[in-house]
Order: structure tokens, then C-alpha cells, then sequence
């Protein structure tokens, strides 16, 4: 009993607290293991209960006994004189606790209900984390990166693994053992080794969260990001709408030389954000979208088919030949298909039909 009493019990809030064990539940399961040795040191076939009184930390064991008027299984019956000594108001039929003297088996009950414990307390744990980590799915968190194995990153998050696969990474970047990344919490799952908390930097929805968490005016949806394209590793296109008339939304993310913008740059490693403002007029929306060029016109060809021509200047036209992803993006962004045009050359043969004209 000595055993019980000054090691487990005392400790009930203790465990309730860190583990979020209740203590009814460590009663229970105190109470089960007492009475499974008591089995084994009486007998299978007693019927026997174990009560444990925390407040005046007292420790019962009871074998339960019917009285009879002739006894025939001690084991199971109880002469009705020996019932009254217990409880005058015994009579024959009757359920009788029986007090049994428990020193000689709570040394045992006691390893095997620390066991026991041990094991909800591993349980318990792990559930908390997993809740832990799925309230915190779709928000970013920050973790260190403490081993590359086949091309996943794995992180410490503290509590849990955190996994980040390959298919979850931006192929650009490269990690080092050590570094602090922040990454999007997709979904958790439990393992035999523990709680792992698939993450990723890839997804777009990441770029969202990193908005958030570095522009208070977003987070406090005084700027509305309207809609977000991402060629990971390349370029980010994001269009943001203020609802505040007062409130200039790409100038308020970007911030007085860049102070707002640079830290989510440089958490990409480098990827090229175009800040887009929402207009409602499509030409000049189609022109914005493909920023960093700058069209000297927009002409809608096709409205039912949503097709337009973007002219731009020659040097700028030449390199968009050679790279597709600014133009993509801007298609993917208006929904429109943009066909790009050389602005000299479509003057210069605006100029040889005036000319054959006249």
C-alpha cells in the first residue's frame, strides 16, 4: 500500500495536468490492476472490487459474497451471523463486501498499474499532439530541418516529425542541417514511430499564410487577397483588393522601401512576387496581370471566347519568347487567352497598309 500511496496517487494531478489524463481515468485504472491481483492472489472465481478513496488516500479491496444460510463455496458465500457482524442490517440473499487485508499483492498491482499508466499517458500524448497539429492545418509553423533522407527534408516541430516531401518541396531551394524554415501544415498522420505532420512550401496556399502572417492589414482583411497563381520557384502573382478606400493595398504590402515585402522574398529564397491590383475593367486588369512587362496596349479580339492581344515593346517581346511562365501565369490569373504581339512590327505593318492604301 505504502507503494500506491506515496508514488501514484499523489502524483493523479500532476499527470492530469501535463497529460491530460483525468485522474478518474488513473482511478479506474489503479482500481482494475488491484483487483486483477487480488484474482490471482485469492482466486478467478472470487467476485471482487477495489475501491480507492483519493481525498483520504485509502486503498479497499472487497470480495463480494452472497449470504446464505448454509455455506457451501466460502470462496463465493457467507453465513448470515458472519454478515451481521459486518452490516447489522444483513439478510439472507444479500450482496456482502467482504474487506480483505491488501498489503500482500498491491507491491504487485502497483508495477502493473504503473504500466498501465504509463502506456494511457504514451496515449494520451500522442492523441493531444495529433489534435495539436490538426487545429493547425492549412496555418504556417516553423521548424528546423535536422535530417535529408532520400530527397524528404525531415523537421523538428518540438512535439512531432515533421515531413516535407519532395513533391511538397520548391525544386530551387536547397536546405541545410539546422536552418529554420516556416511551412504549410497539410494533414497529420500517425505512424508507429509517432505523430508525423506532412508539410509543405509548395503548395500556393503557403504564400497566402505568408501574407498573413507579415501583413497585418491582410490578416485584419482590411487588403483582400482576390486570387493567387504560382510557378513555384519562379514567380508568385498575387491580386489583392483594399477595403478601404484609404488603404492603397499593393503599396501597404510592400511597405516604405520594401520592409514588408523583403522578409516574405527572402523566406522564398528569392521567388518574384507581382503584387496586382483588383480593377474590375478587364484591359486594364489583363495589363497588370502582366507585370513586370508593361503593354503599351490591350485589345480585346475575342470577348465571348476571351481572347486578347498585348503589345509590347520589341526587346520586351523577344524575351517573353523565351519564356513562358510570366505569360502563363496572366493566363491563368484573367482567365483570358493572351496572345502577345511585337508593338513595332504591328506599327510598322499598320504603316505598309496605309501606305498601300494611299
Amino acid at each position: 500500500m505504502v507503494e500506491i500511496k506515496s508514488e501514484i496517487l499523489p502524483a493523479l494531478e500532476q499527470i492530469e495536468k501535463l497529460h491530460k489524463v483525468s485522474k478518474e481515468e488513473i482511478i479506474t485504472l489503479l482500481e482494475t490492476a488491484i483487483t486483477n491481483a487480488a484474482k490471482k492472489f485469492f482466486s478467478s472465481e472470487c467476485k471482487i472490487v477495489t475501491e480507492i478513496d483519493v481525498n483520504n488516500v485509502e486503498i479497499r479491496t472487497y470480495i463480494l459474497k452472497k449470504v446464505v444460510s448454509n455455506v457451501k463455496e466460502d470462496k463465493k458465500e457467507i453465513s448470515l451471523d458472519e454478515a451481521k457482524e459486518i452490516d447489522s442490517n444483513a439478510k439472507l440473499g444479500d450482496e456482502i463486501k467482504v474487506l480483505v487485508n491488501n498489503e500482500a499483492f498491491l507491491r504487485i498491482a502497483a508495477q502493473s498499474a504503473k504500466k498501465v499508466i504509463l502506456q494511457k499517458i504514451r496515449e494520451s500524448y500522442k492523441k493531444n499532439v495529433m489534435e495539436e497539429f490538426q487545429s493547425l492545418i492549412g496555418e504556417i509553423i516553423s521548424g528546423s530541418v535536422y535530417a535529408i533522407r532520400n530527397k524528404t527534408v525531415i523537421l523538428d516541430l518540438g512535439k512531432a516529425e515533421g515531413i516535407l516531401p519532395q513533391r511538397e518541396q520548391v525544386f530551387k531551394e536547397k536546405f541545410k542541417i539546422g536552418q529554420h524554415i516556416k511551412v504549410l501544415v497539410k494533414y497529420v498522420e500517425k505512424t508507429k514511430k509517432g505523430i508525423s505532420v506532412i508539410v509543405s512550401r509548395f503548395d500556393k496556399n503557403f504564400i497566402q499564410k505568408l501574407f498573413e502572417t507579415e501583413i497585418p492589414e491582410i490578416k485584419e482583411k482590411v487588403i483582400e487577397i482576390v486570387n493567387i497563381v504560382r510557378a513555384a520557384g519562379y514567380r508568385t502573382k498575387i491580386v489583392l483588393k483594399s477595403n478601404n478606400p484609404k488603404v492603397d493595398p499593393v503599396g501597404s504590402c510592400v511597405g516604405i522601401k520594401g520592409v514588408r515585402i523583403r522578409p516574405i522574398i527572402e523566406e522564398l529564397q528569392g521567388e518574384r512576387i507581382d503584387l496586382i491590383p483588383y480593377v474590375e475593367d478587364i484591359v486594364k486588369f489583363i495589363t497588370y496581370s502582366l507585370s513586370p512587362w508593361k503593354p503599351q496596349k490591350v485589345e480585346l479580339i475575342d470577348k465571348d471566347k476571351k481572347i486578347a492581344k498585348a503589345f509590347l515593346p520589341k526587346n520586351v517581346y523577344e524575351t517573353a519568347l523565351k519564356n513562358n511562365i510570366n505569360l502563363n501565369l496572366a493566363k491563368e490569373l484573367t482567365g483570358w487567352d493572351i496572345i502577345l504581339e511585337d508593338v513595332e512590327a504591328n506599327f510598322n505593318l499598320e504603316e505598309n497598309k496605309n501606305e498601300t492604301t494611299r
